[in-house]
């Protein structure tokens, strides 16, 4: 969808055109749910955490200050969400490949294999959510400021940092295999 339609689809949820709010969530439901399952690593909470995002969203499109800032502004609600639902939850669950797909997509397709997924349950909440926009999702250093709460250039080099972590980490098990 092209920011255009984005726009004027947008105003028309502001009006409170549920069909236009519905149309806008279709065309993010992929990248949120994601985001959700990276994070949160089970995929009913992921699900939770992107439906209640949903809501949120909804009952709060009058508060949007700048259209341009809506996919950030809908990202950082998740991004709220998934730290409720993970603070609520004792246990932490991990997600095997055969648990979820996304629209035919297995999570092998999006990550090669599990043991990304164990390098990013290494990093702090933060770092995972940095990560993930980032690498994942394509968020560039003021959306990801934007969605987290932090100044751009801190995002710049933590990701810098974080990028290097994890790779003297895969670098370090391949001269263990």
């Amino acid at each position: 969808m092209n920011g255009q339609d984005m726009k004027k689809l947008i105003k028309r949820a502001k009006n409170g055109d549920v069909r236009a709010f519905g149309e806008i969530y279709g065309s993010l439901a992929t990248e949120l749910y994601r985001f959700a399952l990276y994070y949160m690593k089970n995929p009913h909470d992921a699900e939770d955490a992107v439906q209640n995002a949903c809501i949120a969203a909804f009952a709060k499109l009058d508060s949007l200050k700048k259209d341009d800032s809506f996919r950030s502004w809908f990202f950082k609600i998740l991004y709220n969400e998934c730290l409720k639902i993970h603070g609520s939850k004792a246990a932490k669950f991990e997600i095997s490949s055969e648990d979820v797909s996304l629209s035919g997509e297995s999570v092998p397709d999006m990550c090669e294999n599990y043991d990304v997924l164990t390098l990013l349950d290494g990093l702090s909440e933060k770092e995972r959510s940095i990560v993930i926009l980032s690498v994942f999702e394509n968020y560039n250093s003021n959306e990801i400021a934007d969605i987290l709460g932090m100044k751009p250039p801190t995002v710049r080099s933590s990701l810098s940092r974080l990028l290097t972590k994890l790779r003297i980490q895969i670098e370090g098990a391949k001269n263990v295999q």
